[in-house]
Parts: C-alpha cells; sequence; structure tokens
C-alpha cells in the first residue's frame, strides 16, 4: 500500500517549514502568494489531505459543524425548503474553511421527551455548532453548551440565558403589533392560534398579546388562546374550536402553518367568512406575501433573515475573527397592504417522515 503523505513531505517538497504549510491548509496569513500557490500544487500533485481523526486526537479542531434540533421534529417549523436552504447557507458560508457539515436528526420519543439534542458537543464529534429551534422554557442543555466555550449559535432564545449566542426575531413584539392592530379597528374579542406550547417561541406569542390586551383594559379570556400541536388535531379544527366563543370578531393566527385552506375550512364550520365580519392577522415567514388575500394584514417573521446574519457572525466567531457569543435581534413587520404572492402550504419534514 502506498505511504500516505504528511505535511512534512509537502514542507520538504516545497522547501519550507511544516509551520508554513500548516497555514496555508488552513487558510491563515502570514504566506506569500507565489509559495502559497506552490504548495497548493505540491498538495494536489501528491494528493495530500489532512487526517482530521489525527486531529481530534491531539485535541485540535474536527473542522466540522454540527447542526442539531432542540424540539422534536413534529415541533419545530422547519419545513423541506427550509432544510435544503440551511443546508446550501451553510455549505456556502463555511466552505472557505473546507468544513465537514453534520446534521442530527436523531428521532426523538416525542413531545415530552426530546433527547439530548446537545450529544453532538458532548461527543466532540464538530466543533462549531447551530442549533434549530425553538427552544423549551426549562432547556438545561443549551446553559451546558453555552458553558463549553465552543462557538454556536441557537435560531431562537431562552429567558434563562439571555446572554446565549442567538439570532432570533422578536415574536413578543409582533403578537403585541397584530393584536393592537385588531383593537385599533374596535375589536374586543380576539382569539390567538399560537403555537410551540411550552416552548419560548410559543410563550413569547402569549404574553404579547396579554399586553396588547392590558394596554387597552380588554380582560383576558383564556378560552381565546389555542396551541396548535401537529400530533394533536388537525388545524381547521383547532381554528373552528378558537372561534366558537360567543362574540369572537377577530384572530391573530401566529401559528406560522401558512396554511389557508385550514383556515377557509375553520370559518365555513362556524358558519362565517373571513373579511369585514371576521378579521385577522395572519403570521408568515416569507416577505410581501399573503397566506389569506381576506387577512386584514400581514405579518412577516424574518426567521430566515436573522439565521443568515447570525450564521455568517458564527463562521467569524468559528474563525477567531471576532468574539462570541453572537447576539442578532430581528423586529418583524406588519402591513396592510395588499400582496399578490401567495404562500403554498410549505411541506414540513415531519410530514415527509
Amino acid at each position: 500500500m502506498k505511504r500516505r503523505s504528511t505535511i512534512y513531505d509537502i514542507a520538504q517538497e516545497a522547501g519550507v517549514s511544516a509551520k508554513t504549510v500548516s497555514k496555508v491548509l488552513n487558510h491563515k496569513p502570514g504566506v506569500g502568494a507565489d509559495t502559497r500557490r506552490r504548495i497548493q500544487d505540491i498538495i494536489v500533485t501528491m494528493g495530500y489531505y489532512p487526517h482530521y481523526g489525527a486531529r481530534t486526537l491531539r485535541g485540535q479542531r474536527r473542522n466540522c459543524v454540527g447542526v442539531t434540533v432542540a424540539p422534536p421534529l413534529e415541533v419545530v417549523p422547519l419545513s423541506q425548503d427550509f432544510l435544503l436552504w440551511l443546508f446550501a447557507k451553510l455549505s456556502e458560508v463555511f466552505s472557505s474553511q473546507g468544513a465537514y457539515l453534520a446534521f442530527d436528526m436523531a428521532p426523538r420519543l416525542g413531545k415530552n421527551d426530546v433527547g439530548d439534542y446537545g450529544r453532538g458537543v458532548w461527543e466532540r464529534l464538530y466543533d462549531v455548532c447551530l442549533i434549530v429551534g425553538p427552544v423549551p422554557v426549562n432547556d438545561t442543555i443549551l446553559p451546558r453548551i453555552h458553558t463549553t466555550g465552543m462557538p454556536y449559535l441557537v435560531i431562537g432564545r431562552l429567558d434563562a440565558l439571555p446572554e446565549c449566542s442567538a439570532a432570533h426575531v422578536d415574536f413578543q413584539e409582533g403578537a403585541y403589533k397584530s393584536t393592537r392592530f385588531l383593537l385599533e379597528r374596535g375589536h374586543r374579542r380576539i382569539a390567538l392560534l399560537s403555537a410551540f406550547e411550552g416552548y419560548q417561541a410559543g410563550l413569547d406569542r402569549v404574553r404579547g398579546y396579554e399586553e396588547a390586551l392590558r394596554e387597552y383594559g380588554v380582560p383576558l379570556d383564556q378560552r381565546l388562546i389555542q396551541y396548535f400541536d401537529p400530533t394533536q388535531g388537525r388545524l381547521p379544527d383547532v381554528l373552528a374550536t378558537l372561534l366558537a366563543p360567543p362574540g369572537v370578531t377577530a384572530l391573530v393566527e401566529s401559528s406560522v402553518s401558512e396554511d389557508s385552506e385550514a383556515l377557509y375550512q375553520a370559518a365555513a364550520q362556524t358558519g362565517r367568512a373571513f373579511g369585514k365580519e371576521l378579521e385577522c392577522v395572519v403570521w408568515t415567514y416569507m416577505k410581501d406575501a399573503a397566506v389569506l388575500p381576506e387577512a386584514a394584514a400581514h405579518l412577516w417573521a424574518p426567521v430566515r433573515e436573522s439565521a443568515i446574519e447570525g450564521i455568517e457572525r458564527l463562521a467569524r466567531w468559528a474563525n477567531g475573527d471576532i468574539e462570541g457569543p453572537i447576539h442578532v435581534n430581528y423586529k418583524t413587520v406588519l402591513t396592510d397592504a395588499d400582496h399578490h404572492l401567495a404562500v403554498q402550504k410549505p411541506k414540513r419534514i415531519f410530514d415527509l417522515l
């Protein structure tokens, strides 16, 4: 068997030190352009590849970006398109470092047993970690990851760890704006469809809704708050139950299910139609788009946009260009303008499994 080339073989062939070769391999400065090209040509000719297993044994970088998911797959709003986009974005940002991507999509056992999404960190499988939220309110794994000092980013946030490295959207502000918009239009019986019960993102929605009601002196009716769990029921039935209490004239649909057909079915079940008699604000992850054309307003939650900035800054942290943790916070955008771009119901990962 042909002997595997080493960094010392390359250094000898190029007439430089092993340290200089190491700088080229790790894309570090301090090497002249001509020398760098000569070393790169020799690397290709000799068919050399870094032995990342040996690096790991020596406690150095594994050159691997790990992606893990905090909630069960049936809870996380992870669509097929978003997963493909995430893979492409991570490849683009970390490709200059030659990094590997490791997706930990290990099966979870159910809503109350989300598994240990930090296992790749504890087992040292990667040295950069991206965590897709939402994060459970009582989460204990994120604080442990935070204390390791590893460059990481969570797409979400956690009350109990405000200093965590996070890229998130202010859902509390979004629910407040949505509810206030309907209050200003004269509604006093406003229903809220949320999601992620037991998760920070769900708690933030309810907080914003309650804050707007308090400002207007409107009593809170717990019957007008519902969470949608895709494993527990059909969306049209949940919506119909929410719209059933007497006097309900408006709805904040903040589950981001982006399912217009479910909204139409729910209205039909209650003998009404969306429009002036039943006004609603519907949330979407798409800019300048409408889930329901008849909605009084649409709210854009720029989750993807905040994640882009967070991932780009995570790469800089991992490369030593900036210090962590990272803090990215985007605001929602509410508009009552007509949008001609219709949102198609996304194919969630859980539905495809």
